[in-house]
């Protein structure tokens, strides 16, 4: 295996990409990218559904999380995030999707449960959003089909005769373990990369960390103070920026101020400029937008929705009433005619459509008034 052909699903263009050394690292679907090398191979992947519900803060606790047993044995959480509550997680068998949902039944479990430990009851009118994910569960031999709970949560890293190396298994918070032993089996295995040095993840600071302070004049954990005092951002929003963006924050910001007629307001009680918000109850404001079509590649308003700002995970309904800003800015960021406009935007509300508490109609928006339509 000496690289691969890949679609760019975008334009539908074809492209050959040669390599030394080619990783498979596509999680539940790595069987597939296993067995175009070696087509008699094995599953060795198993996938696992876990639903999560997203409910308001006062359903846990703002500083710390819950974590406890079910009835029948399984390990339920309550996680503070964003301002919400996260419930879950449930462990089921399933079918491989790219598009994976949550059941009525598995979301009514979660709630049955988290009213056992809440003292207020929730209901399902409780939850803002519903949404499922797959683990890749790595099989281990001799373990009985369609038993999730006895599989293995670690990660494997196989080198195939071919050449292809697969890193298999494992979860978010060993990413860097992860990356470490798939870069160092290459390196240590093909005579293609002896001039590589092993792998420096650990030497590594993600985008934004700048815990030296060199960015922001030293003063990293000052930049909310910052946003608030001398830029005169709102405390909520100055939070949610430097939670998730770190020093760049101070891009965002500079974004904004420099094109005050597409993201900014007058606020007229302090009398300057305020950074226009994505919608009135959640702190997303609209020039995160443009930074994530600029900086972070977003291609899509899912991507901006859901893989960037969050706002679909964290409410669905916010998320859909926010959908024609999303669409207006990045319309002009992307060039789109109205047609293409149209259909990302009916792509993206198919997508929200899957967030939505199983059972519950789309969400309408209404001037002054938000309806379900069954």
């Amino acid at each position: 295996v000496c690289g691969a052909r890949v679609l760019d699903r975008r334009s539908g263009k074809s492209i050959d990409v040669k390599a030394k050394q080619v990783v498979n690292a596509c999680g539940v679907f790595s069987d597939k990218v296993r067995q175009m090398a070696e087509p008699s191979l094995e599953n060795m992947m198993v996938p696992s559904y876990g639903s999560h519900l997203t409910l308001p803060e006062y359903a846990g606790s703002a500083r710390m999380g819950m974590v406890w047993f079910t009835n029948d044995g399984r390990v339920l959480y309550l996680l503070p995030w964003e301002g919400s509550t996260i419930a879950g997680t449930t462990d089921a068998p399933g079918e491989l999707s790219y598009t994976p949902r949550t059941s009525a039944s598995e979301a009514a479990f979660i709630i049955d449960e988290v009213n056992r430990v809440v003292s207020e009851p929730l209901s399902t009118d409780s939850v803002r959003s519903a949404w499922a994910g797959i683990r890749p569960l790595v099989r281990k031999p001799g373990s009985p089909p369609g038993d999730t709970k006895s599989l293995s949560r670690d990660h494997v890293v196989e080198k195939l005769n071919c050449g292809l190396v697969t890193v298999a298994g494992g979860k978010w918070t060993t990413y860097r373990k992860m990356a470490e032993d798939a870069v160092d089996k290459c390196v240590a295995e093909n005579p293609a990369l002896a001039h590589a040095t092993r792998c420096r993840t650990l030497e590594m600071q993600l985008v934004g960390s700048d815990q030296t302070g060199e960015v922001c004049g030293g003063a990293f954990d000052r930049i909310v103070a910052t946003l608030v005092d001398d830029v005169g951002v709102e405390k909520d929003v100055a939070k949610h920026l430097r939670s998730n963006y770190g020093t760049r924050a101070l891009q965002i910001v500079a974004l904004a101020r420099a094109e005050p007629g597409r993201f900014c307001e007058v606020d007229r009680s302090r009398l300057q400029l305020g950074m226009r918000r994505l919608h009135p109850h959640f702190p997303h404001v609209e020039a995160e937008v443009a930074f994530a079509c600029r900086h972070e590649f977003a291609q899509t308003p899912i991507d901006v929705l859901a893989q960037r700002t969050r706002l679909s995970f964290l409410d669905v309904t916010a998320a859909r009433a926010a959908l024609p800003r999303v669409m207006e800015i990045m319309a002009l960021e992307k060039g789109w005619d109205a047609e293409q406009a149209r259909d990302e935007s009916e792509r993206c509300e198919t997508y929200l459509d899957s967030m939505l508490m199983p059972g519950a109609g789309r969400a309408v928006k209404h001037p002054g008034a938000e309806v379900l339509a069954a």
